[in-house]
């Protein structure tokens, strides 16, 4: 590991020890940081794959120095120890991140974001293999954590991934037939965009529901990326903050599971004084 890679920011995966009701109703933030065995890198963006009574495996963004690239990794997690016993690439070669999943049946598929390739894939992940086979193009647009929620993308985009505007890009019904998106960057019938009074429209995770009310978990990016995660109820085509949780990047849920990451500075001091920001 080189001094930059010592001094650099990296990212830390997390179990909440609190639920998503108590979480909504203003309780703080509990969590089990999980440390990651591997020091070739870092893992971000966690979703909930599957939960069983001994293991969490988990989706992540596996960064590695070697190449400065992401890819997209399952991880199991023992759920007795809290320890990070596994690592499987699932996909690589370009940069991804944020790997959203879609359930649709007894399918299982994956939208990661591939904002640097200029594309939105999805792909279909075969457990039995532990393979991912891409079968649809989503958008042929720069989306940045991009989350498929009722018919629809939402997504921010490049250049300015996080900023103050959301974009909802509509989508076909049919999962193995998706129409792409346009690549115009005009809005389009059907397509919708709000704007907020600061930084918080990126997503920081999928939509969920806790007692019939829909919530989705925004980044909240006035300061830097990863500051804080801003709970937006989502009602009559608006987003209301009900709560902000600080120091959070996202937040994903699936069975009783809730997943969380953080930005750590392992020499907050040095990185400070080489002139670098928390950004």
């Amino acid at each position: 590991m080189t001094i930059r890679q010592r001094v650099w920011p990296r990212w830390q995966v997390g179990l909440a020890t609190v639920s998503l009701k108590e979480i909504v109703g203003g309780a703080g933030l509990e969590c089990e940081w999980l440390e990651n065995p591997y020091r070739d890198g870092w893992l971000a963006d966690p979703f909930v794959l599957s939960v069983a009574d001994d293991r969490i495996e988990l989706l992540v963004e596996d960064f590695r120095y070697a190449d400065g690239k992401g890819r997209i990794s399952k991880i199991v997690v023992n759920r007795r120890t809290k320890r990070i016993e596994a690592r499987k690439v699932l996909l690589e070669g370009g940069h991804y991140s944020f790997p959203a999943i879609l359930r649709m049946g007894e399918k299982v598929y994956v939208y990661p974001e591939q904002s640097r390739q200029g594309q939105l894939e999805l792909f279909e992940y075969c457990p039995e293999t532990e393979t991912c086979k891409r079968v649809a193009t989503l958008s042929e647009e720069p989306l940045t954590d991009a989350v498929i929620y009722k018919g629809g993308i939402y997504a921010t985009q490049m250049p300015e991934p996080n900023g103050d505007r959301l974009r909802r890009v509509p989508i076909s019904n049919q999962v193995l037939n998706i129409e792409p998106a346009s690549s115009t960057a005009a809005l389009r019938k059907g397509e919708e965009e709000y704007v907020f009074d600061e930084c918080v429209a990126r997503n920081a995770g999928d939509f969920f529901e806790v007692g019939g009310v829909t919530y989705r978990p925004a980044q909240e990016c006035n300061q830097w990326y990863g500051n804080a995660v801003s709970i937006q109820r989502y009602a009559d085509g608006k987003f209301l903050e009900v709560r902000r949780l600080p120091d959070i990047h996202t937040l994903n849920s699936y069975q009783g599971v809730t997943v969380v990451d953080r930005k750590i500075f392992p020499f907050r001091w040095l990185f400070r004084l080489l002139g670098r920001t928390d950004k």
